[in-house]
């Protein structure tokens, strides 16, 4: 069992979550969920869908991994189980049988809007990111558009799950140029197990130090937005507090990235962008969870 528990990549799990507990939380508060059966099934589709992307991930990863050092993840990728041989082939098609079924499954569960966002965000961030067919991952500047559009998508699909329309288009937009601020140090550190492997990444093409200067003026971006959002009276105040304590970290984390850049590594700790987000995110889940069962 501890085998495929490392298939669960843990940090990026937490950070994709995110985007859909916040809609819902915003969307929830002006109207009612029929029942709380249906917020069970679309986190089951979430963490099946999850599950399926980090799977075919560390998949399609092992020519990279084999090279990894370990050091700046949630996880020493070296070991995961694709690398080390633990995994059959059998049980590599079962894994991904059962995490797509309960995706999809349960995403038609909730309500059609929900799954046509669901499974376009694992279409985007599993299939097309990872697999062998089309590698978006290893495609300079797509690589980091195709994470940051997944992000979207799913906040898309927190706010389908109970309410028409979508989510309002400043934090939309705030949160696609967030996720890649976000991205790009991740990529960067990668660069030297990416360029071993034959990848060519955003992080092995534009070099790990152009990388981190390019998210000096997305981090720039992000502060009239931040405060057009915070003026705006017809957003909800689950966006705006998201948004007013992301807008000043997301300068502090490049500040900090930049900072702690010692090639061929950013000496960042994940835990310190990973216990922030999980804090902010139960604090959603509780809220939107009151408002469901009132």
């Amino acid at each position: 069992m501890l085998k495929y528990i490392r298939l669960f990549r843990l940090k990026t799990t937490v950070i994709y979550l995110f985007p859909l507990v916040l809609a819902f939380s915003a969307a929830v508060e002006k109207t009612s969920l029929s029942s709380p059966v249906i917020l069970l099934f679309a986190y089951l589709s979430y963490f099946g869908g999850s599950f399926f992307s980090s799977t075919l991930n560390c998949y399609a990863d092992i020519p990279a991994d084999k090279f990894h050092d370990g050091l700046y993840k949630d996880q020493d990728l070296s070991k995961q189980p694709f690398v080390t041989g633990e995994i059959t082939r059998a049980q590599t098609i079962l894994v991904f049988l059962i995490t797509g079924v309960t995706c999809v499954v349960f995403a038609f569960l909730v309500n059609l809007r929900f799954a046509l966002f669901m499974l376009s965000a694992v279409l985007l961030l599993g299939i097309l990111y990872s697999h062998p067919w089309f590698r978006f991952k290893e495609k300079p500047v797509l690589d980091a558009v195709t994470n940051a559009t997944g992000g979207v998508l799913l906040l898309f699909a927190g706010h389908a799950i109970v309410a028409g329309g979508f989510p309002p288009i400043l934090p939309s937009v705030y949160g696609w140029i967030f996720a890649i601020d976000l991205y790009l140090p991740t990529v960067a550190n990668d660069a030297p197990f990416d360029e071993a492997a034959g990848y060519r990444t955003s992080g092995v093409v534009f070099g790990q130090k152009n990388l981190l200067l390019a998210m000096i003026p997305l981090s720039l971006i992000l502060i009239p937005i931040c405060v057009l959002t915070l003026l705006s009276p017809s957003i909800n105040w689950q966006y705006k507090l998201f948004i007013g304590l992301s807008c000043p970290a997301a300068i502090l984390y490049t500040l900090t990235c930049l900072y702690t850049y010692r090639p061929p590594h950013i000496e960042f700790n994940p835990l310190l962008l990973v216990v922030p987000v999980s804090v902010l995110l139960g604090f959603y889940f509780v809220y939107s969870l009151i408002n469901v069962l009132r």
